[in-house]
């Protein structure tokens, strides 16, 4: 296939793979509160022994990338962090009472946003909130950016359990 025809085949708008099942495929009228807790405890049984996954949403950034698309809330004000990270923990905790216990989670992959904008000791104490102090089964990952990721974010995040760190970088000349 040439280039001008693989262009025209290519060059078309798509949802970001942010979801699944991506946006256009939700059914907005079906979708209840009700039938929301139906499927989350179902499928936490189902795969109960197994442990879950959990995706933290961390989105502040104190600028905004020219390639993003993600949901951010561009703030330079860090007084926002301990508000944000109590609001998780309740809702971590409402989690817990809906599944009649503390799940076993298998992953955890904190994203944004930015995690790192928050400080290390309040990163620690979310996860420390949700995990507990015994990690060591769990794979752990951030998401990071080069301007504000400080060795202190790395050494508190890897006492937790962190081995993988993804850092957005689109060019190396800025």
């Amino acid at each position: 296939m040439d280039t001008i025809r693989l262009l025209k085949k290519y060059n078309v708008a798509a949802p970001r793979y942010t979801s699944y099942p991506t946006v256009p495929y939700w059914n907005t009228d079906k979708f209840t509160t009700g039938g929301w807790l139906n499927s989350l405890i179902k499928s936490y049984k189902t795969h109960k022994e197994d442990g879950i996954s959990v995706y933290i949403h961390l989105p502040f950034c104190e600028s905004l990338c020219t390639y993003c698309g993600c949901n951010t809330r561009i703030t330079k004000n860090h007084g926002v962090e301990i508000p944000y990270i109590t609001a998780l923990i309740k809702e971590w905790e409402m989690h817990c009472k809906v599944l009649g216990e503390k799940p076993k989670i298998r992953e955890l992959h904190l994203g944004g946003g930015t995690p790192t904008f928050f400080s290390p000791e309040n990163l620690k104490y979310l996860i420390t909130s949700i995990l507990g102090q015994d990690n060591q089964e769990i794979a752990c990952s951030f998401e990071g950016h080069p301007d504000n990721t400080t060795k202190a974010h790395l050494q508190v995040l890897h006492q937790l359990g962190f081995k993988r760190l993804s850092l957005g970088i689109q060019d190396f000349d800025s």
